[in-house]
Formats: C-alpha cells, structure tokens, sequence
C-alpha cells in the first residue's frame, strides 16, 4: 500500500532518528489491527517488541507516547492531509487490481459516551439517528465506500453526527468520480439514495445505479394493495442455500410481472425472498403478541379513576395499536356491562335486617380480536421489497445479484466494531476522535486487502477450507483476525552467555507457511 510513503508525502517528514508522523501512524494502525483496545495503552503494548519489528529504531520507539500519537492524530485531520485518501484509493486499485465497475456505499454511526460541548465544527460529534441503538450518546456519521471483489474500501467520509443519509450521496459520488476517473461505474446503495435529487444528479453525467424503493413511494403502496387483492404471480428466479444450518430450507427469490416502471421512468423490479417472509410474520406476529399484552393489562385497569370514561379507555386502546401498527389487524370493542352495587340506607354497624338500595353502575371491558381476514391478505406483501434501477439489459437475477452484495459493506462495519473495536472512543479533543477513525479506515483498508488476498489465493489453488479457527476448525472464508491469530505466538528466543549469543530461530507450522504463500508473503521474513 505504501502507506508510509503517502503519509509522508503529504504531511512532511522529520529530522533522521526523529519519530514522524507518518511512521507514527502507521504503529498506530499496526496497533488497531493486532491489539485493539483504548488509545491511551499503546505505549505499554509496543514495550515488550524489538524496536525494528515496528520499523523504529531504539530511540523512536523511546518516544513513542500518548501525546505523540495525538500529535499525529492532529496532523490528519489537517489541510495538508487532503490529498492522502486519494494518492491511497489510487494505489490500492493499481497495485491489487481492484475492480472498480461498481461501487457499494451504506453509513453507520460512532457512538461516544461524554458531552463533547466543544464540538462546534465539522464533523460534530452531536445526537443524530443513532445505529447502534443509543440515542442517549452523542456520534459521528461514518460512511463507506467497498469494491464489489471483496469488499475494499475504497473511499470514507467522517460526517456530522446529526447528518441525514440522504445527503451524503451526492458529495460521495463526485469524490468516487474523482478517485476512479470514470462516471461509468454502478453505484449501489440503500434506500436514502433514492430521492429524486440524488438519482438527477447521478443520471445526470450518465451514472448507473441499484437501489432500494423506500415504502414511501406511491409505487410501492399501489403495488401492496395488488399483492393483497391476490393478483399477483411469483416466478422463482434464484435459490441460495442456507450456509449457517444446512437442514435448514433455502432461500427462495421469486420476481413478477407488473408494474415495472416508477412514475419518473426507472426499471423497477419487484422480489420476494422465503426467508424475509418468514422474519416479516414473525416480527408481525410479535408485535401482534405484545399488543395484546400491553391491552390485557390496560383492562386491568379499566373503571378506575380517569379510566371510568369511553373516551380515556378508547385514547389508550388507539395509542397501544398505531404504537405498535397493529391496527389494521386487532379489532378491539368496548364493551358496557351492568354492575349492581348494593348501597346501605342506615349508618352504624351493617345488620341483615338493613334497607338496602341496589344502585346500578355502568362498567366496561374490551374484548380482542384477530382479524383473519387482514391478516391473510397481509401475508401476500411479506418477504417483498421492490429495486430500482436504470440499467436496461441486465435480467432481473443479475440486478438482485448486484444488490445482494450491499450486506458486504455492513461486515466491513461489523468488524469495525467488534473486531477493531471503535467504539467507545476515549479521545476529549472532536478532531482527534475524527482523525482516529481516519486511523481506522487504513487498518480497515488493511485487514480487508490481507482477507481478499488469502480468499483469492484459496480459489486459485483449489483449496476448500482452512483450519483457522478455534481447536483447529476448518473456515471456508477466513477473516483477517483469525489469519492474524494464527501468528500470534511466534517469537524469536535468544539469550547471551558470556560473549556468546545463543538464538532459536523461529519454527513456522505448515498453516502459518500456507498463509504466507497465499498471501504472497517470502517465509523468509520470518527466519
């Protein structure tokens, strides 16, 4: 990648046996890639290795602290620091032949536990539509830019926390256009991108698209009310076999015909998978379950207090059903029953022989019921999602096909978080919190390149499976954490004795030389 080398050509370099920014950062990435943890302990974790095994020498490494990787941090986020993500993007394609005639694109979110009140300029870490499902915190908009073969990340934007998704594409695709000096390539994305500013803008210098059709459209409504009527019929067009449990059913995508063109012109292409059919009932029939819960309860309480009134109860039964958009399927009437309550004339102490008034007092229940019917007609709309697009001769397999690669890019951020751990970030200076997911984006552009490497190396030798997991379990598609673990023990051993030095060279398992050899490492860097 020559990372150093573009570091420094942009940001400048030192004095000789002075620790640079550029080598600095690329520890850094070193660190994220092989010891992901907080930022602040990464003087502790290079102690224990020789200097050179970091490519410092005994000096660098002795200044190697906290504040000089902040230092570091600051220089990225500079004005000087521009040109690297394109001088970086143009060497990753060059040098691994990455393929760039179509460009996947998502967003997810970095979430950070403080009050960050300092942050006032672009990026701003501030409160936003958080994914991570914390909208008590405070994030930055991180989005991505992967290749359709094997998911290199080409291209990131740190954004505002409080950015919508729909407003980042236009700027993304001008730097795409930039990076790879073409207009030609396909742009796949979610649903966001499908705004009508966003497809002129695109259409306009003749871009390619496949997107998703939100449900908002009126295309899409028109379209369910069909499926409901039961005027509608599938044809099965692809058939992926469930990898996870093989005893499993497939899933099954089916297309049809109708309805192929939106109302401004683009390709629609309607699809209904097995598998999102059944995750629709049950999350239907889920919110169905609670529904009726959280409505038993509320009968509980019915002719108590403000509950005596129709108006309160029938308030509470509405609010319970457009919470949970069930209201369509649960019919709930409210219905008045008699009570008698006897009512004593004569104060003191009761005696059977005491007049008694019987006072007649309205009371209420509710009474629940499934309409059948709506749900049957329901179930017809399940597992079905509509793509759109403007490219004319592809057949509807091959559109789905481009599209059902977009889950890629969400690995990218799952091992983002889990794997490399982001998330929290304990940086009190916005930029730096910016300029280390800047840091994380080459560990990312890294790891994704050692785990394209190896995958291609297993499909040009024809080898099925590699035993890289826990107790020696064979992967078919190894990731790059579990081809960096199988490193993690070697160790060079030498001790003195007297003027005498004594080594063990280190011993490579025929695993660890099979993953060098696919990833085009000389073993010799080892011995």
């Amino acid at each position: 990648m020559n990372l150093e080398g573009i570091l420094r050509g942009a940001l400048g370099g030192a004095r000789q046996g002075v620790l640079d920014h550029a080598r600095t950062l690329t520890v850094l990435v070193h660190n994220l890639l092989v010891s992901p943890g907080p930022l602040y302990r990464i003087a502790e974790w290079a102690a224990p290795w020789e200097p050179h095994v970091l490519g410092l020498t005994s000096g660098q490494k002795a200044v190697l602290n906290d504040d000089r990787v902040a230092r570091a941090l600051d220089a990225l986020v500079s004005e000087r620091a521009r040109g690297i993500w394109f001088r970086l993007a143009l060497r990753v394609i060059k040098q691994f032949e990455v393929q760039t005639d179509r460009v996947h694109f998502d967003t997810t979110t970095v979430t950070f536990h403080g009050k960050y009140e300092g942050s006032v300029s672009d990026p701003k870490i501030t409160h936003g539509h958080n994914k991570d499902h914390r909208p008590d915190l405070k994030q930055l908009l991180f989005g991505l830019s992967v290749s359709s073969d094997g998911a290199v990340p080409l291209h990131h934007q740190v954004h505002s926390g409080n950015r919508t998704d729909d407003s980042v594409h236009q700027g993304n695709l001008e730097d795409l256009r930039r990076i790879l000096g073409r207009d030609d390539f396909t742009y796949v994305a979610d649903s966001k991108l499908c705004t009508a500013d966003n497809l002129k803008h695109l259409t306009g210098y003749g871009g390619t698209f496949v997107t998703l059709m939100p449900r908002t459209w009126n295309e899409d409504k028109r379209f369910r009310q069909t499926l409901r009527d039961g005027k509608v019929r599938w044809k099965e067009i692809l058939r992926i076999p469930n990898r996870r449990r093989k005893d499993d059913p497939p899933d099954i995508f089916s297309t049809c015909k109708g309805l192929d063109r939106t109302d401004n012109g683009y390709r629609l292409i309607w699809v209904r998978s097995s598998q999102k059919a059944e995750e629709d009932r049950l999350y239907r029939e889920g919110r169905l379950r609670r529904a009726e819960a959280e409505l038993g309860d509320l009968e509980l309480k019915l002719n108590r207090r403000r509950m005596r009134a129709v108006r309160a109860i029938k308030g509470a039964v509405r609010e319970i059903l457009q919470r949970l958009g069930v209201e369509r399927f649960l019919g709930v009437k409210l219905k008045e029953r008699a009570q008698l309550i006897p009512h004593r004339l004569r104060r003191g102490r009761p005696a059977a022989t005491d007049p008694v008034r019987m006072e007649k007092r309205k009371t209420w229940t509710l009474r629940i019921r499934r309409d059948a019917k709506e749900l049957t007609r329901e179930k017809r709309t399940d597992g079905v999602f509509p793509l759109i697009t403007n490219l004319e001769k592809p057949p509807k397999r091959e559109i789905l096909l481009i599209y059902k690669y977009q889950p890629y890019v969400e690995k990218r951020f799952s091992g983002l978080k889990t794997e490399l751990e982001i998330a929290p970030v304990y940086l009190k200076k916005p930029m730096r919190a910016a300029a280390l997911i800047h840091a994380y984006f080459f560990a990312l552009v890294v790891a994704s390149l050692i785990e394209r490497e190896v995958r291609r190396g297993m499909t040009r030798d024809k080898i099925e499976a590699l035993p890289l997991l826990p107790e020696g379990r064979e992967t078919k598609t190894p990731t790059c954490p579990r081809i960096l673990e199988a490193f993690n023990a070697l160790a060079w051993q030498e001790f003195t004795r007297g003027d005498e030095a004594i080594a063990f060279p280190i011993d490579l398992t025929p695993l660890q030389k099979e993953v060098l050899r696919l990833l085009r490492v000389p073993s010799e860097t080892y011995t």
